[in-house]
């Protein structure tokens, strides 16, 4: 059927358009604009991978430091690595990776085992270190190769509490040696009444307690459901370690202690099996 087609009309033919398009349109459904096919140019693409170089400037401005700078990742290293020899002293040694969804950061101090922690490239990694001096070893290392990159860099440290802390690990584990299997242990420091808890299972435990500081200190043990196990009773603060049976009913352990007199003091205390106590 054609699509024009005319009409005799008083003045001559008249042509009429499309009446057979329309027709033939009659017959088919039509749901609207939403349903028609996208333009191939609106297909959303794949995003780029990210090139080296703009990984590299993550790492850079992730630590702060000028790209120069040993440890930071460059065209020869992209994996951030330092070898270097460093004062007696508290150090603060930060990683930062990028283009990869984490990696590895270690440390080894002298001829020493390495230590090593893994992070996430959302964020900077710090990791305290206390460093009796001499040679140091730091690399940040991730999964696969370019063009993903990692940088570190080390700094003295400026937070006495960090100092503090790592000082009262010290002193924990030289007053507490040595570790015995299956033992709980925890410390804490104080000029006022303090308390910590251990996890313990129930059973039956012997409680190793050494305080510094003051002359004497008070020390109370509860299991976390309530029940007393060890009524207050004053422990000098010689160096000596004071043991106790503990039969534990329940889960958990509290320890209630004292120093009096608002000096400050370290505690250190542990829960150990009876079978290698």
């Amino acid at each position: 059927m054609s699509a024009l087609w005319g009409m005799q009309t008083g003045r001559g033919t008249v042509p009429v358009v499309m009446a057979g398009l329309v027709i033939a349109l009659s017959g088919c459904e039509y749901s609207g604009l939403e349903e028609r096919p996208a333009p191939a140019s609106s297909v959303a693409s794949k995003p780029k991978l990210r090139s080296f170089e703009q990984n590299a400037a993550d790492v850079v401005r992730m630590l702060g430091a000028p790209s120069s700078d040993p440890g930071m990742p460059s065209e020869g290293e992209p994996a951030g690595k330092l070898s270097l020899v460093l004062a007696p002293g508290d150090y603060v040694v930060s990683g930062a990776c990028a283009g990869v969804y984490g990696a590895k950061l270690t440390i080894v101090k002298g001829d020493g085992e390495p230590e090593a922690s893994s992070f996430e490239c959302d964020a900077v990694l710090d990791r305290f270190v206390r460093h009796a001096g001499g040679p140091i070893t730091i690399s940040a290392v991730p999964p696969r190769g370019r063009p993903s990159a990692t940088g570190v860099k080390v700094r003295a440290n400026t937070d006495s509490r960090a100092s503090e802390l790592e000082d009262m690990a010290e002193w924990s584990q030289q007053q507490l040696q040595p570790y015995l299997p299956g033992e709980l242990r925890g410390s804490g420091s104080s000029n006022t009444t303090t308390s910590g808890t251990l996890l313990a299972e129930p059973g039956q435990y012997e409680l190793h307690f050494v305080c510094a500081g003051p002359p004497t200190a008070e020390l109370s043990v509860a299991a976390s459901a309530g029940a007393e196990l060890l009524a207050p009773v004053r422990i000098p603060c010689n160096g000596q370690v004071f043991t106790a049976p503990i039969v534990l009913p329940t889960e958990g352990v509290d320890l209630t202690m004292s120093p009096g007199d608002g000096l400050d003091s370290r505690f250190a205390y542990r829960l150990v099996p009876p079978s290698v106590s």
